[in-house]
């Protein structure tokens, strides 16, 4: 199974509930840009080139990669570090020809001595709280109700009014082992994602999910700026029974 539907087993009506204190708490965030300097085969659309691109070993490139000053010399990186977060975005996408397709909220994230371990974002061990968190009381209140054993990282993707999402794969190891999860949470269901298998769109139509991040997934162009969320971590037993999701214990 590609994609594990959650929406009978999640209650997702109260998060709704929270959108007006989640839009605050995003508003007052620090925020992570989603810029890049790949080809936008996406806004193109070229979906099939994307996804070829996508694939091929020397152009893996992780949707929430923070590669910007990797790009950069030392004297553009001076000139970054002075600017602004719009100074940023402005900067790049006028002198180095990057694109922007969206913005990533952190509210907890991988601890900077475990960033080398590419399984630690599922351990709350291994994340730590950023100053984000004073912001989402509420959500993580709604959150930790969630049915978790342990959470790792918390993240919301803000895509931006009609820009395509950036194609990509997470990983493709054997990370479908049981002992990591998320839930990927779509409020009200506005924004439209897919994963890809081969050429072949599959859409997400639930609110609520859980899906194989080895597989092409991304999301599609909107006529607003939408937002989703995705909490890191391992469910209980007892619920991948329920929701025939691989469990197994750490």
């Amino acid at each position: 199974m590609k994609i594990w539907n959650l929406d009978p087993y999640i209650d997702v009506d109260p998060l709704e509930n929270l959108h007006l204190k989640i839009c605050q708490g995003i508003a007052l965030s620090n925020r992570d840009l989603a810029t890049r300097v790949i080809p936008h085969y996406e806004m193109q659309g070229n979906i099939n080139l994307a996804i070829d691109f996508k694939n091929s070993d020397a152009n893996r490139i992780s949707a929430v990669a923070d590669h910007t000053e990797d790009i950069l010399n030392d004297e553009e990186k001076e000139i970054y570090r002075s600017l602004g977060y719009n100074q940023k975005r402005a900067f790049l996408e006028l002198y180095k020809n990057d694109y922007t397709d969206g913005e990533y909220v952190r509210i907890r994230f991988t601890k900077k001595e475990n960033l080398a371990d590419t399984f630690s974002t599922f351990y709350s061990s291994t994340t730590e709280w950023t100053e984000n968190t004073k912001y989402f009381s509420e959500l993580l209140e709604w959150i930790y109700a969630l049915p978790f054993i342990d959470i790792g990282r918390i993240l919301i993707f803000v895509t931006k009014h009609y820009m395509h999402g950036d194609l990509h794969y997470d990983r493709r190891d054997e990370w479908l082992n049981g002992k990591h999860h998320f839930i990927w949470l779509n409020p009200f269901n506005q924004k439209k994602f897919s994963l890809y298998d081969g050429y072949t769109e599959i859409p997400i139509t639930s609110k609520s999910a859980f899906f194989d991040t080895r597989y092409i997934h991304g999301s599609k162009i909107h006529n607003k700026s939408v937002y989703s969320i995705r909490i890191d971590g391992q469910l209980t037993e007892q619920f991948c029974k329920q929701a025939n999701i691989p469990w197994t214990s750490r």
